[in-house]
Order: C-alpha cells, then structure tokens, then sequence
C-alpha cells in the first residue's frame, strides 16, 4: 500500500510541476520584481563597475496595495443555511457560530487577505484548514485555519481548472528541509542515497543537495455503492436491516436503485521513497486546501495565471533606466573636464586633478600667449526625451495595471467628485478578478468546514461560539436526554442533516454598528418626539463609556408596555400589568364621565333650542296678534269718515 502512494505520488508531482513550470517562474519574477529585484544582474554589475547609477524606483507595490486594500474592504462573512430535511435553523447558526469562532481564533481575515496579496502579486496564494486536538491530553478536536506562507510550496491537478480548485483530484504541500533536521524529525525513517548514476525522473523536486522535500499529500477517492429509493428516501443498500423486503408491500414493484461513488480524501505525509504518516481520511469530500489566483486565461489546455505587476513589469524596467540615466547627465555635469595646454598647467598637476573634487575659491594656471584663459567643457545636457520617456513609463504602469490616479488618491485630471468615484470605481473593476476570487475561497472553505463539523464535534460537549454580533455565548451539543416514552433525544445534534453555505461581503459588524449609531443620533435630531421611547437602545449603542448602564436607566423610565420580556422580571412584569389595569379603569371611568358630560351637553343644548324655538313662536304669535290689531284699528277709521 505504501509503495503504491509513493509510485502514484511521485508521478504526480511530476505532473504537476511540470504543467505549472511556466506559471511559477513567471509569479517568481513577479514577486522579485514587487521587493526591488528590477534590474537584470550582468547590467546591474555593468553599470557599476563603470561607476553609473542603477536606479530602483519601486512604484509596483503601491497598485498592489490598491489592490489589497479593496479586498480588505469586503469582510467576507461565511452564513450557513439548511440543505435537506433534518437539517434545522437552529443549527445552522450552530453551524455558523462554530466557522465564526474558528475564524476569530486564527484571525482568519488576515490569512485570507494574505492569499489574496500574494495572488495580486504574483498570481496565485493558498490557505488550508484541518481538524487538530483541541488539547495534548484530550480526544476531542477543533478545526483550524492556516495560512501557507509559501504560494510556490503548493502543488496542484493540472487538470482542475475551478479558481478555488475545489475540482482538483490530488494537491502537493511541499516542505523543503536539511537531511539532518529530517533524521530528527523521523528517526526510524531512512533517506535513499541518490547518485548522479541513479536519478529516477522527477527527483530534482525532491532532493536539492543536503536538503530533502517532504510533502503532505491529498488525494481524492471514490467509494461505489447502491442507493435505495424507498417511499422518496436515499438509503444506502449496504445500511438496510437484514431481511428488509426487495420489493414494495403495495405494488410489489423492486425498490428503484442505482450505483454511486462517493467521494472522500486521503491525507498522508511523505518523502521522495517512504510514507512517513498516515494514510488517514479527511473528515470531508473536497481537498481542504484553498487557492485565491489572479486573472487566469485557458489556451487550449494550457493555463495562462497573471498577478497585478505581470505586465507593468516591462514599464518599471524603463522608468527605472530612464531615471538612471537622468541621473548620470546630472552626476556628470559639475565634473565637466577643462581644456587646457600642457605649460598653463606645467607644475600645478596636483591643484587641476582635484579641480572637480575639491571646492577651491580659484585655479592657478600659467600664461600660455599660444592659447586662450583655461575653460570647462560645457556639461552635457539633460534630455527632454528622457523626461518624457520617465512620464511615459509611468503611465504605462497605470495602463497595465487599469489602476490610475484617482484610485491611488493622487491628484488627477478629474475634477468633480462624480468623475473620480467613477475612476476609482473603473479602477475597481479592473482588479476585481482578485476580489471575486477569494470571495471563492471563503465560500469553498466554508462548505468544507460544514462538512467537517458533524464529524469533528461529533461528541456531546461544551463549545463557545460567535454570534452575529461578536458575542460569544457558550452552547452544549450532542446532548442526549431520555423522552417520557423510554426514547433518546439528541439537542443540538450538529451530526445529521446537510448544510450549505453563502458568503456575504461589507462592513464588518462594528463598523455597521457605528454607522447604525450615527444614524440613529441624526434620527434623533430629525424626530425629537421619538426620545423617549428609543433613547435607551440609542444610548445602547453608543461607545461611549458606561454606556449600558445608560441604557439600562434610560429602559425603567419607559412607558408601561414598552420593555422587552427579556429585560423584564415577573415582579416588574405584575407590576406593569397592575398598572395597566389601573390604567385600563382609570379611562374607562375618564370615558363615562366623559359620555355623561357630553350627554348633559346634549340635553342643555335640547333644551335651549326648544326653549328657543317657543320663543320665537311666542314672537310670531305676539307679531301676528299685533298685525290684527292694526288692521283692526284701520277698518274702524275707514267706516267713521264713511
């Protein structure tokens, strides 16, 4: 068994290292070109022997950095959710508290963050997680996140073409060593003598002189078996209870199967001729190792991966001559030589051989009546092509790149606040490869972690978990009690139902709460009348110092009704209702008072207007009584003058 995964092992990193040959020669001379390395060695050695600058004007690391600062402005936030039927709400923030608290113990933002900076710089980064025992005196283990330094130290599947490569069949982590440091390391392990008669292909990955590889291997496996649909369920055939029917009771009709191959991945530790741990199965169907690249282009078979600089490198290479040289015409120019006879100078050698390294107030010369005063050689010039060529060269990084002015907050032809955001916004866009991709990274390993947990914490245990909101709260899982019936119930079981990921980006959650506070201040500001019924949340989420205590005395001074429950106690809780009910009867007698009032009202104003309508025909009727005695008194006059 060994042998045959030093044999497949051997060929394959043969086959991967080769298939990747290109790609990380490139990334090498992209990384040495970011720490200053920008000068090819025979020029550099050329151009010092003779006494010229060899300039370094290292501008790669600030789009780099552009770079890396936009994606650590995502805050990548993995959530779980349910995948199937057993699976729960519940726990899939179990599931999320467990990946939140991982994360927070490693300081997961940064090592994924260090992928990313190593993909913008020269193409591809790597980090991993595994399970490991939570302590040296304990069975029960954690998972870790780790970082791997080393972009070059991982070896994958020439044939996974997925950014992630959660698609690879077999992954390398290669580890360089001193033979010596390996004899301690392993002691009962023995290193083949390798001769210059006996180099097996591919050994020049292994062996360097005194120093050995050694290599954790992945690889992907599959196991085939039946699956069983019975009533709309999977069932593993080899899982069925001995005698279990072939057949349906109801239609007679065989149980629907077909074949599978499930997936799971082996890890061990090796050398160029022995396995020197394992083999051991991972706790998961996806090689737990990570890769965050650059902009990768497929030609053909072939896998072309860039990083920020690739193409400003040839750019830099020009800024940096065109600097050297502009340099060297200054240098030259106050050590312009003079013209001078032989007898103007005839005993005073000594005086004009240091007339362009000593500050002397005058040059003693001797007459020469065949030849004028002695005079310097007008200095050379500096080039306006050279100062072009500089201008040029470094637009041409801009241009490479896609990152411009704007983006790297140095002033630019853009004037308005419009026209910059929307160059920093294109600038954006032209890295956002980078981004997208460890977006992927975050996601698969999420997915990874979700299926390692049922079969990490698989025991009935106390474990601290991260919320939402950064607070951490202890929970007990996989805790077994006995039902009424005789039965055991599992609470909290994290080891059934499935579980998948999604990963979220933006603020982290101080930030949001910061601007939820300011926020909230400006509500305040707006809408005065809303203090007394949320000032207690808004001084809750202030930084200021003894804040909650703020709060806790601002929440007693709230209306009947307004507490929570859970910042409430049952003595609070009888006392609120008792006044509530005082409440509740003091208006309703308010309201009765109120009806009768308004009753009263009504009457009086009943009364009155009969009152006055009697008046008014009491009025008409004294009108009309008067308007019969008139006509009365008219006739009688009438009939006395007839």
């Amino acid at each position: 068994m060994s042998q045959e995964i030093i044999d497949a092992a051997r060929e394959r990193m043969d086959e991967a290292y080769s298939a990747d040959l290109p790609n990380r020669e490139k990334g090498l001379a992209d990384l040495q070109f970011v720490v200053g390395k920008q000068w090819a060695e025979d020029v550099r050695a050329e151009r010092e022997a003779e006494g010229k600058p060899c300039l370094t004007i290292n501008g790669l690391p600030q789009y780099v950095r552009q770079v890396t600062a936009q994606i650590r402005n995502l805050n990548p936030g993995i959530q779980v959710l349910p995948a199937d039927n057993p699976a729960t709400e519940d726990i899939a923030e179990i599931y999320a508290g467990i990946i939140r608290a991982v994360e927070n113990k490693h300081d997961a933002t940064s090592i994924y963050e260090a992928a990313a900076e190593s993909a913008a710089q020269c193409g591809i980064g790597h980090f991993r997680v595994r399970p490991d025992y939570c302590t040296h005196d304990s069975f029960e283990q954690e998972l870790l996140i780790e970082r791997i330094p080393n972009p070059f130290a991982v070896f994958w599947d020439p044939l996974a073409k997925d950014p992630t490569r959660k698609d690879a069949r077999y992954c390398f982590i290669a580890e360089e060593i001193h033979k010596d440091d390996f004899a301690k390391q392993y002691p009962d392990k023995t290193l083949t003598d390798i001769t210059s008669d006996h180099r097996p292909a591919g050994v020049e990955q292994w062996v360097r002189g005194e120093h050995v590889t050694i290599a954790e291997y992945f690889w992907v496996e599959h196991e085939e078996y039946t699956l069983v649909n019975i009533d709309g369920q999977a069932f593993d055939k080899r899982e069925l209870p001995p005698g279990f029917p072939k057949v349906h009771p109801m239609t007679g009709k065989p149980w629907p199967t077909r074949k599978t191959r499930r997936p799971y991945v082996m890890w061990a530790k090796i050398s160029f001729d022995e396995v020197l741990e394992g083999p051991t199965e991972m706790p998961c169907s996806h090689i737990p190792v990570f890769a965050v690249t650059g902009e990768e282009i497929h030609i053909g078979e072939e896998v072309y991966r860039s990083s920020v600089v690739r193409h400003a490198k040839d750019p830099q290479v020009l800024y940096n001559y065109a600097r050297s040289t502009q340099a060297e015409v200054i240098s030259i120019q106050p050590r312009a030589p003079y013209l001078v006879t032989a007898k103007q100078i005839a005993g005073l050698d000594d005086i004009w051989a240091q007339a362009n390294n000593a500050n002397r107030p005058y040059l003693v010369y001797n007459p020469d009546e065949k030849a004028p005063a002695p005079m310097r050689v007008p200095p050379p010039i500096a080039s306006q092509a050279l100062t072009q060529e500089i201008q040029l060269a470094a637009e041409d990084m801009k241009r490479t790149t896609g990152i411009y002015d704007a983006a790297l907050g140095a002033r630019s032809n853009e004037t308005s606040g419009v026209a910059i955001n929307a160059r920093k916004l294109e600038a954006a866009n032209s890295t956002s490869v980078y981004a997208d991709n460890m977006v992927k990274a975050v996601a698969q390993c999420g997915r990874v972690m979700a299926e390692m947990i049922p079969r990490v914490y698989d025991t009935e245990r106390v474990i601290r978990i991260l919320g939402a909101d950064d607070q951490e709260k202890a929970v007990t899982i996989n805790q077994v009690f006995r039902a009424p019936d005789g039965s055991d119930v599992v609470a909290n079981d994290v080891t059934t139902g499935r579980y998948d990921v999604r990963v979220s980006v933006g603020p982290a959650y101080q930030t949001l709460k910061q601007e939820a506070a300011a926020g909230q201040l400006e509500f305040l500001r707006t809408l005065p009348q809303a203090a007394p019924v949320i000032a207690d949340i808004v001084a809750g989420n202030q930084e200021w110092p003894e804040a909650d205590r703020i709060a806790e005395r601002l929440r007693k001074m709230l209306p009947p009704g307004m507490e929570e429950d859970d910042q409430v106690s049952p003595e609070q809780q009888q006392m609120a209702q008792q006044q509530a009910m005082q409440q509740a009867q003091q208006e309703q007698q308010q309201q009765q008072m109120m009806q009768q009032a308004a009753q009263l009202e009504f009457r009086k104003a009943d009364a009155e207007a009969r009152k006055a309508e009697a008046n008014a025909q009491k009025a008409e009727a004294e009108a009309i009584e008067a308007e019969i005695k008139v006509r009365l008194m008219q006739a009688g006059m009438t009939q006395g003058v007839m």
